[in-house]
């Protein structure tokens, strides 16, 4: 169980303690405005905040938001306001993260208030790998840990990075799990550690140029049974078998594989009878959509979705699957002659009997748009945390947790 030896909010009594959040509020930002185009990631990391302050606890909250260099690495002040207006009631804010200002302002908080700090990764330390006993010398660590009585990392998106905010805490202060991460691994439990079988996973989506660890990791898991690919990633294969492409797509697709990539693609599908890739596409051709088979594929057309055959032989595999994964649209799911892959896959994961899992912000975009996304069995906000729980990665902040747990277990029940 992806739970084991990790404490809960249910281990502590909050009431009257000073409580250190670390939440993930990581947006997309307008390149223009510099505004936060989707507010849901900030409402949604809420949740565990709101029920610290009911239970009488004061809380503090670290938070990252974007990379330093990037144009969408931005001050939380707005943050903060959408996160006041989630919970209907005041939340400080301090242009600060743990200088003298941020330590006057928590010093000052009055008992069952909320205080949220400037974007850690303002520390140049802060995206470094290291264990938690290294963050632990860290400013961050040093100067906030005697100001509270216990750890929670709610930041599930970011589990996968050993980051200071993420592990330093552990090694000083009780630490536990919030409630968005306690459900994330109770969700995922039984997709990643002992899936009801015959399992099946869906890769697609336009990005797959890093993705090649993950799917080897996935095909070399006794739990997976089947790999079906669509999308820039089933293409890039396709080429990789000796599958002629048009140009243009040639083009595309090299612009993140190179020879070595194929190479790989190449020696893993030699490797692996799991993987499955599409035998027609639904190419767009004099302004139509055309399924042809991928062996005949036009000069001049676009494939913008898989093709009928193929859409028809996934369904069957994932109908008959009891466990299936879905991450990325099989094709062009904005245009309605080329959603036909998408939603097909949708209707066959979600029949009765089968637990499905969506991760990746496209898949789940592409879920609501077709009324999926309240009959998938659940919607994981994961992304690259994601990608390392289906590749069997050890993260070092479940990791931290347990230890913590282990180490301060005379602060929990």
């Amino acid at each position: 169980m992806l739970l084991e030896g990790v404490k809960t909010i249910d281990s502590f009594n909050p009431a009257g303690r000073r409580v250190l959040l670390r939440v993930d509020v990581n947006s997309p930002i307008n390149r223009n405005t510099l505004g936060i185009e989707n507010t849901a990631k900030v409402e949604a990391a809420t949740v565990t905040l709101k029920e610290l302050l009911s239970k009488g606890a004061t809380v503090v909250m670290l938070a990252h938001q974007g990379r330093p260099g990037d144009y969408d690495f931005t001050s939380l002040a707005a943050h903060c306001e959408v996160m006041k207006k989630s919970i209907g009631s005041d939340i400080g804010f301090v242009e600060d993260t743990c200088g003298d200002r941020a330590l006057a302002a928590i010093r000052n908080m009055k008992k069952g208030s909320a205080l949220l700090l400037e974007n850690v990764r303002n520390l140049a330390y802060e995206q470094k790998k290291g264990t938690a006993t290294e963050h632990a010398n860290t400013e961050l660590v040093r100067n906030l840990s005697p100001l509270f009585d216990y750890f929670v990392n709610d930041a599930f998106a970011a589990v996968h990075r050993a980051h200071c905010s993420m592990v330093g805490f552990t090694a000083t202060l009780p630490s536990s799990a919030g409630r968005l991460m306690e459900n994330e691994l109770r969700h995922l439990s039984p997709l990643i550690d002992n899936p009801s079988r015959p399992t099946s996973y869906v890769f697609g989506g336009k990005k797959f140029g890093d993705f090649l660890p993950t799917l080897k990791s996935v095909a070399g898991s006794s739990h997976v049974d089947h790999i079906l690919l669509t999308g820039f990633l089933a293409v890039s294969f396709l080429m990789a078998k000796g599958i002629k492409v048009d140009a243009a797509t040639a083009s595309t697709i090299g612009n993140e594989a190179d020879e070595a990539f194929f190479q790989e693609a190449a020696a893993l599908m030699n490797g692996s009878t799991k993987i499955v890739l599409p035998a027609d596409m639904g190419f767009e051709v004099g302004g139509r959509r055309d399924d042809m088979p991928v062996v005949k594929w036009p000069a001049e057309g676009k494939a913008l979705d898989i093709g009928s055959n193929t859409i028809e032989s996934y369904a069957k595999t994932i109908s008959g699957s009891h466990t299936v994964f879905i991450s990325g649209p099989a094709g062009v799911y904005e245009r309605k002659e080329y959603e036909t892959g998408t939603r097909r896959i949708f209707e066959a994961a979600t029949r009765g009997g089968i637990y499905s899992v969506i991760g990746g912000g496209h898949t789940a975009a592409a879920a609501q748009k077709f009324g999926f996304d309240g009959k998938v069995s659940y919607m994981s906000t994961g992304g690259g945390a994601l990608e390392a729980l289906i590749s069997g990665k050890k993260l070092a902040v479940l990791d931290s947790l347990r230890e913590s747990g282990v180490k301060f277990a005379a602060r929990f029940t």
